[in-house]
């Protein structure tokens, strides 16, 4: 990744939007540790002012999330304007994915948002639904000419993938058991009579997410976009490997009558003083929630 040029690093007058521009937000996209931490890294790998999420409707285009490096008034959350005067909606009409002169692109160029947002670089990738449909994009922008790499890219669509994992009336919620105000167990937005419904309910949401083996450890040298690599595998086994510690979370919090918070520290405290992981602790719980016979250490078996 090569950044060229002089650009502008801050503020500046504020161009003139686009005549469409105006405020509600389209499509809301869930606040998830998920997507904050795809932010971050998505932040670091393309080294640009802004990475932000797009929402995406039929007619419009919402800045939903935004992480930014440097001041830029007129990208925030929540600012919408048309749809067609988005580089995003020339992303998925084809145009390809990067850009360092914006202005001067063939596709990029024609976008009302290059000139009135001052874009010189841009890059994007969609983020897919379970059906293959587009229901946002991962993108940066910057007001310099920022080179950015194919592997670059393609570890972009990777953390595109791990947000697609978490967006949706379930996901958004995250797989979690909680107790139901009309009685009985929730999951997402799921209702459940009883604890061992709830766990096989979980179970059934939780299949595509349930982890495979830890990222293995190299003593390799890596470069930077390997590295990145290697977070975006270690970020999504963590992730995965959250989904069962939170149903553990349900099964100790009914079963002692505790709330989720005390739950979590007694689990964390007897995986430490036992020298286990939560992870597989966690696993052992919720396996004991329909088979009594799993043994547990006895802090955390209570009443069964």
């Amino acid at each position: 990744m090569m950044r060229h040029g002089t650009g502008r690093n801050g503020p500046g007058p504020v161009p003139p939007q686009p005549s469409s521009w105006k405020r509600p937000v389209s499509l809301p996209l869930p606040d998830h540790p998920a997507i904050d931490a795809v932010m971050s890294t998505a932040a670091s790998l393309l080294g640009m002012e802004i990475v932000f999420l797009g929402g995406l409707t039929e007619d419009s285009f919402t800045f939903e999330k935004v992480h930014a490096r440097a001041e830029w008034p007129e990208v925030v959350e929540g600012n919408t304007f048309d749809r067609s005067s988005s580089l995003c909606h020339r992303l998925l009409n084809g145009a390809a994915p990067t850009t360092a002169d914006a202005a001067g692109d063939d596709d990029y160029g024609l976008a009302p948002a290059t000139e009135a947002l001052g874009i010189t670089s841009y890059v994007g990738v969609p983020i897919r639904d379970g059906s293959g449909a587009v229901v946002a994009t991962l993108c940066g922008i910057d007001r310099s000419s920022v080179d950015v790499h194919p592997d670059t890219i393609a570890v972009l669509e990777q953390l595109a993938q791990v947000i697609a994992a978490h967006l949706g009336p379930l996901l958004s919620e995250g797989v979690v058991i909680r107790r139901s105000p009309e009685g009985g167990w929730a999951v997402g937005q799921e209702q459940a009579g009883d604890l061992t419904s709830a766990m096989v309910l979980a179970d059934l949401l939780a299949e595509d997410l349930s982890p495979g083996a830890r990222p293995p450890r190299t003593d390799a040298p890596l470069d930077e976009v390997g590295q990145l690599r290697m977070s975006v595998k270690q970020l999504e086994h963590a992730l995965a490997a959250r989904v069962v510690v939170e149903q553990a979370i349900g099964v100790l919090s009914e079963r002692q009558r505790s709330s989720p918070r005390q739950a979590f520290e007694r689990l964390r405290k007897v995986a430490r003083s036992r020298g286990r992981k939560v992870h597989d602790l966690s696993r052992e719980i919720v396996m004991s929630a329909t088979d009594p016979s799993v043994p547990l250490p006895p802090e955390l078996a209570g009443r069964r």
